[in-house]
């Protein structure tokens, strides 16, 4: 115990608030990252209707849609199928705003996710746990036949899983994980720059397309954007820190007694 209390004043820990994600989604980068392209790039005579790209960004929904169901995301403002002067939206600074520790109720088909991210800020890539919740949602339209031709994307988290970091291919460990009717990478995210100053946890590098994507034909890891991240650095009291870390230890320790197999799933 006296060890412990010892030890109460050298700890550091803290989590975020506010601020937002902001994405730039590269137009021919989506078009490069999906293969599958049923309706022809360039008019025909039997097909004169010119052109539908593989992919492309359909409509985007900031925070302020969090109300919404998920059917209305994919069925509102959705043009003719065929129309791609109008219905193709530009993907540059697209923002997702940081959710707080706490989300209202989700309407049928979301899952909108609460922030529960904390870390040492002496050592945020050894200490990141929890997910910072971002509100938003994209719908993409893909170049394959009604009615799986809209794929949405949104309720995100930001997360940080060091296993997944590979310093060839520049894989940095942090994910935006989709949550909108399965669980997901939407994207992985590449040759990332943190820092980590005056209150504040910046984040930049590149989108690449997480597996999210693969039943449409996505290419893992294809890039398809830059990304940047702000938000506020708010300090947890030692105590506090030391009580949720001792509480995560129960837990694990618990998890390795009781353990059972996994089982995981993707609805497509």
């Amino acid at each position: 115990m006296l060890a412990i209390a010892g030890l109460i004043g050298d700890l550091q820990a803290a989590t975020v608030s506010g601020g937002s994600l902001t994405l730039n989604l590269n137009r021919e980068g989506l078009i490069a990252g999906v293969v599958l392209d049923n309706f022809p790039d360039t008019p025909t005579a039997s097909f004169p209707i010119c052109c539908r790209p593989s992919m492309y960004l359909e409509e985007f929904y900031d925070a302020s849609a969090a109300g919404k169901t998920f059917n209305q995301l994919r069925e509102e403002n959705t043009p003719d199928l065929y129309d791609t002067v109008f219905d193709e939206i530009s993907g540059a600074d697209l923002r997702f705003a940081v959710n707080g520790s706490q989300v209202a109720a989700n309407p049928l088909g979301r899952q909108n996710q609460a922030t529960t991210f904390s870390f040492d800020p002496t050592n945020l890539a050894g200490s990141a746990a929890g997910k910072i919740g971002l509100g938003g949602a994209m719908r993409f339209r893909v170049d394959v036949d009604p009615p799986t031709n809209r794929v949405l994307a949104g309720d995100m988290t930001l997360e940080y899983d060091p296993t997944l970091v590979d310093t060839v291919t520049g894989r940095s460990g942090w994910v935006l994980m989709n949550h909108l009717g399965f669980r997901a990478s939407a994207f992985d995210l590449f040759h990332v720059s943190t820092l980590l100053q005056d209150g504040s946890l910046l984040l930049s590098g590149e989108l690449g397309l997480g597996e999210g994507f693969d039943h449409v034909g996505g290419i893992s890891d294809s890039r398809v954007g830059t990304f940047s991240f702000q938000t506020s650095v708010v300090p947890v009291p030692a105590a506090a820190w030391l009580f949720f870390s001792g509480l995560a230890g129960l837990v694990w320790n618990g998890g390795r007694q009781r353990a059972r197999p996994l089982k995981y799933w993707r609805t497509i």
